[in-house]
């Protein structure tokens, strides 16, 4: 069984770091263009303006991201630890759980049987080697790393 779980966790990293081709072909689920809301939303300090996607209190935003139908926040927190925090756009159902910073750089978050990885390039769920929902990244900041050296990525910046 734990090799059955690396292979696992092997081919979604393959599909989160470089292979958004593969994913979308893998998965039969990539969404239609007209769903992608046009332009990045706006952003402040917390997260995303007028939403549940934010973080409050002590906690910092360390990366947000938008795909066709989510927003996500990933919160830090003054102890070291990290939330999800999400935001379904279509009816703006919000969600939060516990996240862990996983060794490639992204974010994990597991609830009620399903996996969510935050990467740059992607939203993905898994139920154990079924692929729940694979949403593409138009919106991306990383805002772990120093002001001087920004990583984001844009909607238009493919």
């Amino acid at each position: 069984m734990a090799n059955l779980a690396a292979v696992t966790r092997a081919a979604i990293a393959a599909v989160l770091l470089g292979a958004a081709g593969f994913g979308s072909v893998a998965t039969g689920t990539s969404l239609p263009a007209a769903l992608a809301a046009p332009g990045d939303r706006p952003t402040d300090a917390r997260g995303f303006v007028g939403t549940t996607a934010r973080c409050d209190g002590p906690m910092k935003t360390a990366a947000l991201g938008r795909t066709p139908l989510s927003l996500i926040v990933i919160c830090s927190n003054p102890r070291g630890g990290f939330e999800y925090r999400g935001m379904r756009i279509r009816d703006r159902a919000p969600l939060r759980l516990p996240a862990t910073e996983l060794a490639n750089g992204c974010f994990g978050v597991r609830g009620d049987g399903v996996d969510y990885t935050v990467s740059p390039n992607k939203l993905l769920l898994t139920a154990g080697m079924r692929i729940v929902r694979d949403e593409r990244m138009l919106q991306f900041e990383d805002r772990r790393v120093p002001e001087s050296a920004p990583i984001s990525k844009t909607s238009g910046g493919g």
